[in-house]
């Protein structure tokens, strides 16, 4: 695999981790699990704006300003598994480290009702979906299917037709 494509995978895991624990230590204390739920998002999807980053790195630097569909994809999709990857390890350490804190911390903010409810359907939920290991699986699979959609469209965008000469 291209450096650069590593190289651009690990800062966009990066900047979602950082975003992460800020969010989890400065925002999800003070303003509950639905901002905390919509600043991760947005924290994932800056993070993942490396994707046309290192599309374009490539496209500008490496390629004389060309970059097909398919060479822009693999590129992309290649940033997106490594941090992919990343982020999944981070969701297995994360659960393994505060799982038992977060379910306290979400179960804070409910209803009386809202927790009854949610009691009995955690009580349904097989074991091993509250693992750390299953979690850091979820975490992998939104993360590379949030990167795959930012992937295409961002090589649809800049994605060129016909080949430059640098003068």
């Amino acid at each position: 695999m291209r450096k650069f494509v590593i190289h651009y995978g690990i800062i966009g895991a990066s900047i979602s981790i950082v975003f992460g624990l800020l969010n989890w230590f400065f925002i999800a204390p003070r303003y509950g699990p639905n901002i905390s739920e919509t600043i991760g998002y947005l924290s994932i999807i800056a993070s993942l704006l490396t994707i046309p980053l290192g599309i374009k790195y490539f496209r500008d630097k490496l390629n004389n300003g060309f970059v097909s569909f398919s060479e822009g994809f693999k590129i992309g999709i290649g940033i997106t598994f490594i941090a992919s990857i990343i982020m999944g390890i981070y969701g297995m350490l994360f659960f393994a480290i505060e799982g038992d804190h977060f379910k306290q911390w979400q179960q804070q903010w409910f209803t009386e009702a809202e927790l009854e409810k949610a009691q009995m359907h955690m009580a349904t939920i097989p074991e091993y979906m509250q693992s750390p290991i299953f979690q850091g699986l979820i975490m992998f699979i939104m993360v590379f299917l949030i990167g795959t959609a930012i992937n295409l469209t961002s090589v649809l965008v800049l994605k060129s037709n016909t080949k430059q000469v640098r003068n």
